[in-house]
């Protein structure tokens, strides 16, 4: 508060002197130096007259005091003015006949200290003349220090902080002398002297101050001005001699005049031939286009801007925009167009690029997502089709594979050729384009018909079942079709893709290389996914997830070799979540690293406790196998559990194989020198499995359930399960044989030389209480024991719905 108020008590009596009025609003500092150039400019102007003032008055004093006072100090005084007066003098004859465009802020505070300095001197004399003078010499002397004080005050008004400091030193010394002299008057009359100087005083610094402000706002007008004439006469003279524009001119009858020199430079033609020439024949090169609204323009007499006109000058197609008016004499008589115009053709180009690039792929040469979904908002939004339009979304299938192992040269050229095949399954007016990675798109505007669709998706799922040929390989790749249909299935773009992206989802998810149409239930099977998303993340760290180990057993003597882990998720919300729905939610959202980590870190540490011959089996995804931190995270958790390495064992399906590539096995290895098992989990359900068995040394090879089911009563299956075993068996590798549910299939698999089995026979997957019970027994249990926390076996695997159908079937 308190600075506050200070601060409005200085402000107003700023106000009452003036001060105020000056102008400070803010300026940048070119326009500031060439203020102060113009203020001090005007004060040297003033040198001559001021320095005269100050010699006579000078001379006047001498005269009529050198009596009076001291001789020393009335030299001393004199001498100390001529040595100002000199100095100003000086500068005048240096500078005279010099403009002074700008000046620093130095230059200032030098005049400000020199006004100072000469104010000083000149209120010296009163205060040293009056008290012994007599009331002739006393007013002598202070009609002389007020008129020094008004006339330069107003000498130095071009600067106010130097007028005001100058007028107010002097008024000062004449009222110190007011003050200390004697009178006969009395005190009254001294102070009546007093406030009629003060006033004087303020007098002179509002005037001062009126002046500077007039003065200051006018030089920053003209600072600006010539700064703005500068920019300008730069523009122009670099238009001149740069510039690709140029002017031009015709007469009443539209004939050009007076053609520039550019002018006649750009069209190709000498200044003799384009004198005169109409300009209907310069633009007929282009009748339909902007040569003919030039015309319609200026036979109507309108103003035009930025016209592009084609031209053919040459050889070559130029591109000019041209701008005009009409000019009308006093009299409204038409005289002719003015105008100017630029050479825009390789600005048109350029644009034209980069219009290209910004809506088309660069690697396909398709358009790209910016551009489709601009076609997609324009088919969706014409009145015309009411909305009627085919969206295909592809994905393709087994490409990341070939990318990551080939290169990505090798990604982008059978990218290009998938981009070709594409359009080649389209029609007239339909789209394709490249939405990101490996995912296409098409759309069929104006087209609601399922059975186009269904011919195109046929058409495009056929071309694939040809091999792709890069630098003499094959690749095998395929693709999965979403189809949505506007405006059933969608209204607005976003709607209309989100239904495709549902339809491809289902169609992946059915098994890859099939098209399926959008179907409402999609819409609801999603929400239930992005619930699942979320109430998987908030199960994190909870007891909602848990483990639950189904035993394996030896077929030789029925006993237990060691145990499986399996993943649970009992959600307070959903209740019991099958694995075959959740753990592929966690590897899309990746959730599965952190929840792979905590599975391999509890499983070894409850197996540690186990006696030394048991086995913990953990299954492993593609998605851990992408992250680079498996490998020290298994150290990490068989150190922190200080189970033996050979005690563990990790599982990997075919499809984590193909998934992943080279890079998998390589991990693979890793772990194998570190003394993990490794099996190789889901056998024979893989179209390359022999091929992975001569790449990798697997420890084990699980058997499929598939085969198992029916083994008692299919021949095919028992041949296909005795050809397993006798290939493993060669290769020095243990059999497993899961999802054994009968003695006969038991005992069958005992007869054909299976190692060991794991199913409900045995026993279902437990806790791991009753794992220490079963131990207690050093028994096999009796088939049906155990907590079936989940009535089936389920993993990190994909599983078919007809599978995932007979398994809850069985349970």
């Amino acid at each position: 508060m308190g600075d506050r108020t200070h601060g409005s008590i200085v402000r107003r009596i700023g106000r009452i002197f003036g001060i105020a009025a000056i102008d400070d609003r803010p300026i940048d500092e070119e326009t500031a130096r060439h203020i102060r150039g113009d203020q001090i400019a005007a004060i040297v102007d003033l040198v001559p007259m001021s320095s005269a003032a100050n010699i006579v008055n000078l001379a006047i004093v001498v005269q009529v005091f050198r009596g009076q006072i001291a001789w020393s100090f009335l030299a001393s005084w004199a001498a100390a003015v001529l040595l100002f007066v000199g100095l100003a003098l000086r500068n005048w004859v240096k500078t005279r006949g010099r403009t002074r465009p700008t000046a620093s802020a130095r230059a200032i505070d030098r005049m400000t200290l020199h006004a100072v300095a000469l104010a000083i001197l000149w209120g010296l004399m009163p205060i040293v003349v009056v008290p012994g003078a007599d009331g002739q010499h006393r007013l002598m002397i202070e009609v002389l220090a007020t008129g020094m004080a008004a006339g330069g005050a107003f000498s130095l008004s071009t600067v106010p902080r130097a007028s005001i400091l100058y007028v107010w030193i002097i008024i000062a010394s004449l009222i110190t002398t007011m003050l200390i002299a004697e009178t006969q008057f009395g005190w009254p009359a001294h102070l009546v002297m007093v406030a009629m100087w003060v006033l004087f005083g303020v007098y002179l610094t509002r005037n001062v101050s009126a002046l500077a402000t007039r003065f200051i706002e006018n030089a920053r007008n003209r600072a600006e001005l010539t700064e703005k004439n500068d920019v300008i006469a730069l523009l122009l003279r670099d238009f001149q001699e740069h510039g690709g524009d140029w002017l031009w001119e015709t007469d009443g009858e539209g004939l050009l005049v007076e053609p520039s020199a550019r002018l006649t430079e750009v069209s190709g033609r000498a200044a003799g031939e384009l004198e005169g020439l109409p300009i209907r024949a310069l633009v007929a090169g282009d009748p339909e286009g902007g040569g003919r609204h030039l015309l319609d323009a200026m036979e109507w007499y309108d103003t035009f801007r930025d016209l592009i006109v084609r031209l053919e000058i040459g050889d070559q197609m130029r591109s000019w925009s041209l701008t005009g008016r009409p000019v009308f004499r006093a009299s409204g008589v038409f005289c002719g167009y003015q105008g100017v115009g630029s050479d825009v053709t390789e600005r048109l180009a350029a644009e034209a690029r980069a219009t290209f690039l910004a809506e088309t792929d660069t690697v396909t040469g398709l358009a790209n997502r910016l551009k489709f979904s601009f076609e997609l908002e324009r088919a969706v939004a014409d009145p015309e089709g009411a909305g009627r339009a085919t969206l295909f979304y592809l994905d393709l299938d087994q490409f990341k594979s070939v990318n990551d192992t080939m290169g990505h040269p090798v990604g982008d050229a059978l990218l290009t050729q998938v981009g070709e095949r594409l359009k080649a399954c389209s029609g007239p007016g339909m789209v394709v384009a490249r939405i990101g990675g490996d995912e296409f798109a098409i759309l069929a505007p104006a087209d609601d018909r399922p059975d186009h669709a269904t011919q195109v998706a046929e058409e495009i799922l056929a071309t694939f079942d040809t091999p792709f040929t890069l630098d003499g390989a094959d690749f095998a790749i395929g693709t999965s079709i979403g189809i949505a249909i506007g405006p059933e299935d969608g209204r607005t773009p976003h709607e209309l893709m989100k239904a495709a992206d549902l339809a491809l989802y289902r169609a992946k998810a059915e098994g890859r290389g099939i098209f399926r149409f959008y179907e409402p239930g999609m819409d609801a099977r999603a929400r239930r996914r992005r619930q699942l998303e979320q109430g998987l993340r908030a199960a994190m760290g909870t007891e909602q997830l848990y483990l639950v180990y189904q035993p394996i057993i030896a077929t030789q003597n029925g006993q237990i070799t060691g145990f499986e882990t399996l993943l649970r998720w009992h959600s307070p919300e959903f209740g019991h979540v099958s694995p075959a729905e959740f753990v592929p939610i966690a590897e899309e959202c990746k959730l599965i690293v952190p929840i792979g980590e905590w599975v391999l870190r509890t499983a070894t540490r409850e197996a540690a406790s186990w006696p030394r011959h048991l086995k913990i089996s953990v299954n492993l995804s593609a998605v851990q196998f992408r992250n680079r931190r498996l490998l020290a995270t298994v150290v990490k958790a068989l150190d922190d559990s200080g189970l033996p390495p050979n005690r563990l064992q990790v599982e990997i399906t075919e499809s984590t194989l193909l998934d992943a590539g080279e890079h998998t096995l390589t991990m693979l290895r890793d772990l194998r020198v570190l003394g993990i098992r490794v099996a190789l989990d889901d056998f024979g359900t893989g179209y390359s499995s022999l091929n992975y068995l001569r790449k990798f040394p697997f420890d084990k090879v699980k058997i499929d359930k598939r085969f198992i089911d029916d083994i008692d009563t299919n021949a095919q299956s028992r041949a296909i399960v005795k050809a397993i075993l006798d290939l493993t068996a060669a290769l020095g590798m243990s059999t497993v044989a899961e999802g054994v549910e009968t003695h006969f299939q038991m005992a069958e698999l005992q007869r054909l030389g299976c190692d060991e089995i794991q199913g409900y026979v045995i026993s279902a997957a437990v806790d791991v209480d009753a794992i220490h019970d079963m131990l207690r027994r050093d028994v096999a249990c009796e088939p049906g024991c155990g907590e079936l926390v989940e009535p089936i076996d389920l993993d990190f695997v994909d599983i078919e719905p007809h599978e995932l159908e007979h398994r809850d079937a069985v349970a």
